[in-house]
């Protein structure tokens, strides 16, 4: 045993500390069978283990260095100021391990462990440990002798590592935010609490030089910390890791880190698996073992919007029969906005629902019918956040005042909240009447109205604030206090909980996470981060097998209704979405529900053992049943084979046992499919083969026959099962070769199937493909003789997406669209839309279409006449070019609109001579 300034301990009193260092570390005293050595050089006290070398200050114990074992450069260049730790009273001092008043060190070589004990105001007893397992551990026990509160406390202090060595950064932002290299270069800085943004107690780089993650190992409360990472301003070309505690030590109170681990020279995966181990994850119930019986329909059902107060003539009997009746596949029915007042209103106070809507027995038969066809439903709730004018709160039992329910702050304010017009509290989790309340209007939800599980908002993403109310779980702080009463809130739970966003430990109770840091950054609300993230699937390799993870289904952005949505949500494990907002014809809502059955299902709760990085735009996610390749680059294509090939921005999901397959391809067992996107599924059975394009143009298919089979019959059927044709079939050895039609005899295909057979197919029938016909004014430049606001401008009119649009401003007739193709083109038609909804009620617009050269001067090219916009006709309306024109701009003048004062195009698309 080495010491120190202050001598050699006593026998007794070593071994003491001996026997108490195994119990605290989890590992026998007796552990001299691992590789760990310490010596002293000059004023360095160096630590080898077999994957690292670290080398601590004697004078103070900041760490000096840290490098991967082997390596010629160090990972890390140890501590900013070289001060292991450091405490600081708010503005009022603060106090470090560099200049503490007194230091000694030991070293306990039986157990591999170094003390550093730092004498002064704030005492502290810093312990490192050098596990079997080749991780260090690290621990602080702070004793607070200053007279003031800690309220922040830095441990380890800033470690630094070389921006300029930096590869990437990863942080916990759901699923997992990558940071590119540039961000270090650039010498950027970025950090977010834990629990809250950030949804993990975890961090870490790669460098040139190795990997250094850190992490903590919850004890029985989740800690506050502040993670990320830091320029080091008077450290030139130099980042560092932050992990600062928020604290709120009181004056000669004593407190103790968690664990801390320095998971060294492993790559993310095997530290995130690190992280998991320590806080035993494992060891919370499974999403079968939470879901039971209900398993099954849960993996295999996609989660539905339904915004009540969004629909035309809303009504629970329109929502039944307009939407929920029509549905081609079942899912989880997400009702929003149904309750008095509408969304972010009357929070707690969800029933009765506001009878606007029709009658408690007409919502009551509502539930009831959703469910008897397959469907589950789950309303949005938020019981963290009550509204200011709640039935709830206007009445609270006598003696309970507002400041006891609501969350205080330190200055004893109660946390009020605005969003937009809507105003509420932040409530206290652990207070009994909160507790109450959320569990009677639980019981109301579930048993009364037959609700199948609740979504509840806010508190999987909220930054826990400091809690400074009298009501506390037992044993935490206000720093802790707030997260605690949500962890034991869950814990009470015996029902399906889903929540937005999610935080790592609440997994231990919750069903699913229900949103990513992807919409934050589409939003730009994360202005540090969002140019140089790349995602990760940190949630998926701690977490799938406990909670379905989905992107939150209430933010239009962030709904599977695009192909690079989709290819997100697979690579990164998640589940789908849609908004029924638009209707039920959308092909993405037979997207999500096709795939999420016949595809994800299978593997729902598997979690991501690999990602890596196969080409620079190309991922592969390994899910041990399932791989999932993605291509990132939306203008070249990927081939994974000479037989496969994925579409610019594809996707490929491959079961191991080749039963299941879907993708997005350009080339599909050896064929080259017809142009446009071809989102594909196939399902092989012994006695069938199911085909699905859910979206995607006319093409010809090439199927493997199945493996005895002589022949094959193929019949496309609607998505109920009804079949609609049998379907010509030509065979060439083991494949068999129909054409896959979106619409056959007026009727929307489903799937096609193929059976075997004994004889060849003798179906003479044949159907038409439509021909893709390419859009020639997509995303080309447009303008517009005016716009009634910023998101009704001219790009709206050619963005690809029905669902916004160009508004002129109102009542000021004639107004115009001006597309810009940038180069003299042969026009012979134009296809005008306006939004494909029931709410956009049919309407006249007198559209006349002029054309341009050079963008002065304009020719009629089809005179002034009243179109037809009709939504029964899905809003849509062709106008032939006869002849056709040769020109560089097209114009469209409208002068009137019967069903609105001003001028309104969805979609403004030209095409060519057919």
């Amino acid at each position: 045993m080495a010491s120190g300034k202050k001598g050699k301990m006593g026998i007794a009193a070593g071994v003491i500390v001996l026997l108490a260092a195994a119990a605290i570390w989890g590992y026998p005293a007796v552990t001299s069978g691992y590789p760990v050595k310490m010596s002293r050089e000059s004023d360095r006290i160096v630590v080898t283990g077999e994957r690292y070398e670290i080398a601590f200050s004697a004078k103070n114990g900041g760490i000096e260095s840290i490098r991967g074992r082997g390596a010629k450069e160090a990972l890390s260049a140890g501590n900013r100021g070289g001060a292991l730790w450091w405490g600081f009273a708010g503005d009022e001092g603060s106090w470090n391990g560099a200049q503490a008043s007194d230091f000694s060190y030991e070293w306990h070589s039986r157990a591999k462990e170094l003390v550093f004990h730092y004498g002064g105001p704030l005492k502290v007893d810093a312990t490192v440990a050098f596990g079997r397992d080749g991780r260090i551990r690290m621990r602080a026990n702070v004793v607070n002798g200053t007279g003031l509160t800690i309220e922040s406390f830095r441990f380890p202090y800033e470690l630094k590592v070389p921006a300029d060595r930096v590869q990437d950064g990863l942080l916990p932002m759901l699923p997992g935010a990558l940071l590119t290299d540039a961000f270090f270069k650039e010498n950027n800085s970025f950090s977010a609490p834990y629990p809250g943004v950030m949804f993990a107690a975890y961090e870490a780089v790669r460098t040139d030089h190795g990997s250094l993650a850190l992490y903590d190992v919850h004890g029985k409360t989740a800690e506050t910390a502040n993670l990320g990472f830091k320029n080091q301003v008077d450290d030139a070309g130099k980042t560092a890791l932050v992990h600062d505690y928020s604290v709120v030590l009181a004056p000669n109170a004593e407190w103790t880190t968690p664990d801390v681990v320095l998971d060294i020279g492993g790559d993310y995966a095997e530290s995130i698996g690190g992280y998991g181990e320590l806080n035993g994850f494992s060891d919370y119930p499974s999403l079968r073992k939470k879901l039971g019986k209900d398993w099954t329909a849960y993996a295999s059902l996609p989660f539905y919007k339904m915004d009540i107060s969004a629909f035309k003539n809303g009504s629970w009997h329109a929502l039944k029969t307009d939407y929920a009746d029509r549905l081609p596949y079942p899912g989880v029915l997400h009702l929003v906005g149904f309750q008095t007042g509408g969304h972010d209103e009357n929070y707690p106070d969800f029933l009765p629902p506001d009878p606007k809507w029709g009658s408690d027995a007409d919502f009551r038969d509502f539930v009831r019918s959703a469910k008897e066809k397959g469907d589950k439903v789950v309303p949005y709730t938020n019981f963290s956040w009550w509204g200011v004018s709640s039935p709830t709160l206007q009445k609270l039992p006598p003696g309970t005042s507002l400041e006891d329910v609501v969350a205080l702050q330190k200055n004893g304010t109660v946390i009020k909240e605005d969003y937009g017009p809507h105003s509420g509290y932040v409530v206290n989790p652990a207070h009994p009447f909160v507790r109450q309340r959320i569990a009677e209007e639980h019981g109301k939800l579930l048993k009364e109205a037959g609700f199948d599980g609740i979504f509840e908002d806010q508190w999987g993403i909220r930054n826990a604030p400091a809690l400074y109310n009298k009501s506390a779980p037992e044993g935490t702080n206000p720093a802790n206090a707030y997260f605690q009463g949500v962890r034991d809130y869950f814990a009470s739970l015996d029902f399906p909980m889903f929540t937005e966003d999610g935080i790592d430990v609440l997994a231990a109770d919750a069903t699913g996470f229900m949103g990513t840091n992807l919409l934050w950054d589409v939003l730009d609300y994360r202005k540090n981060t969002a140019s140089y993230t790349e995602y990760y699937p940190m949630a998926g390799m701690l977490l799938r097998d406990k909670v379905l993870l989905y992107q939150h289904d209430l933010a239009a952005e962030t709904m599977t209704d695009d192909p690079e949505m989709l290819r997100w949500n697979l690579a990164m494990g998640y589940n789908l979405s849609a908004d029924l907002y638009n209707g039920v014809t959308n092909p993405w809502v037979d997207a999500v529900g096709v795939i999420q059955r016949e595809v994800l299902s299978g593997y729902a709760d598997e979690k991501v053992r690999s990602y890596e990085r196969v080409t620079p735009d190309v991922t592969r996610t390994g899910f041990g049943s399932r791989t999932v390749t993605a291509n990132w680059n939306r203008e070249s294509v990927y081939a994974l084979d000479d037989a496969m090939t994925l579409s610019p921005g594809g996707f490929d999901v491959a079961a191991a046992d080749g039963n299941v397959r879907a993708g997005n391809y350009a080339r599909y067992n050896g064929l080259d499919l017809d142009p446009g996107e071809h989102v594909l599924v196939e399902v092989r059975k012994k006695d069938a083969i199911r085909v699905y394009q859910p979206y995607g143009s006319d093409t010809t298919l090439r199927i493997r026959k199945g493996g005895k089979w002589a022949y094959v019959a193929a019949a496309a059927y609607e998505a109920d099962g009804t079949k609609i044709a049998d379907l010509a079939v030509s065979e060439d050895g083991d494949f068999a070769t129909f054409d896959y039609i979106a619409n056959i005899l007026d009727r929307k295909v489903g799937c096609v199937e193929l059976l075997p057979a004994d004889r060849p197919s003798d179906v003479k029938a044949s159907f038409r493909k439509v021909k893709l016909l390419t859009n020639l004014a997509l995303e080309k430049g447009i303008t517009a003789t005016s716009s009634t606001a910023d998101a009704f401008d001219a790009d709206k009119a050619n963005d690809g997406d029905p669902f916004t649009y160009w508004e002129s401003t109102n009542k000021k007739f004639p107004q115009s669209l001006t597309l810009d193709l940038g180069e003299t083109t042969e026009v012979g038609k134009l296809m005008l839309r306006l939004v494909p909804q029931d709410a956009w009620e049919k309407r006249d617009q007198e559209i006349a279409v002029l054309g341009s050269a050079d963008g002065q001067t304009f020719a009629t090219l089809v005179p002034p006449a009243a179109y037809a916009f009709d939504p029964a006709s899905e809003n849509k309306i062709e106008i032939p070019i006869d002849p056709p024109g040769k020109v560089r701009y097209v114009r469209l003048t409208v002068t009137g609109n019967t069903a609105w004062p001003a001028a309104q195009i969805s979609e403004f698309e030209v095409y060519g001579k057919s």
